[in-house]
């Protein structure tokens, strides 16, 4: 698996961050998979895949955004529109070797990132428990109903949304930590 440099620094950022205490004894395979365009989604990855154990699985595509936002917000903007989503790295997990699997990107245009619905598109859950995640600026808007909607033979939890002041204030792992002790352990409650 390729990991960008970038990926490779907010890991060990967030790795440095995690809480000490995780539900890591927890048997459960998990695969946390994600997007980040700025590094901030890649963040709170990092931090559910230290505090879960879990596998981390980076959303590549084909041909990358353009660094320049307002090039990257017009091309996503389009992908939306047209229903063409970009193509990915054809190194897709396989949810059947886990049982649980948190999904997660930036909400851009009030709603999931086209290179996470690419990705949920290509895949099919085949009924494992899947929990959305999302880092947003101003509201998360559509992007839970949307998220269930293209998730296909999924379980779904209930999400965690973030917000980019939580990250930047330095109160996302408290948030995590609250979403994370009441919608995963093994025997709480489960779906939305």
């Amino acid at each position: 698996m390729n990991l960008s440099r970038r990926t490779m620094l907010t890991s060990m950022v967030a790795a440095a961050a995690a809480p000490r205490w995780s539900l890591a004894a927890d048997a459960r395979r998990v695969l946390v998979v994600y997007y980040s365009y700025t590094g901030h989604t890649g963040a709170v990855a990092e931090k559910l895949r230290a505090f879960l154990a879990a596998d981390l699985y980076e959303i590549q595509m084909r041909a990358p955004y353009p660094l320049d936002m307002q090039r990257a917000a017009e091309l996503s903007k389009y992908e939306l529109e047209t229903g063409e989503l970009p193509p990915l790295l054809d190194n897709l997990p396989r949810p059947s070797k886990y049982d649980l699997i948190l999904v997660g990107g930036p909400v851009w245009w009030n709603t999931i990132t086209p290179p996470v619905m690419s990705f949920l598109e290509h895949t099919d859950f085949e009924g494992r428990k899947v929990a959305p995640f999302a880092t947003y600026v101003l509201e998360p808007a559509h992007y839970e109903k949307n998220f269930a909607a293209q998730a296909r033979s999924a379980s779904l939890l209930s999400s965690l949304m973030v917000s980019e002041f939580e990250l930047i204030q330095g109160q996302a792992d408290k948030a995590i930590t609250s979403w994370a002790l009441k919608n995963l352990q093994k025997d709480g409650p489960q779906a939305l």
